[in-house]
């Protein structure tokens, strides 16, 4: 750390700015992860109700519950 105090005091208030900026940023990665997450649970989902159109799509006429 620099010796005078006002290159004391700028070097930790440009810390504690830098570290602001990196919890910011991490947050925004997490919140990034969650909604990526969930896409990936979406689109699985769609598949899945996709297999089942494409099922019922392709039962006979005559073969009803």
């Amino acid at each position: 750390m620099p010796e005078d105090p006002i290159s004391q005091e700028m070097a930790r208030i440009l810390n504690e700015k830098l570290q602001r900026v990196i919890d910011k940023q991490t947050e925004h990665t997490v919140a990034l992860a969650n909604h990526t997450s969930a896409l990936d649970r979406l689109e699985k989902g769609q598949e899945e109700l996709k297999g089942l159109l494409l099922q019922l799509l392709n039962r006979e006429p005559g073969n009803h519950r």
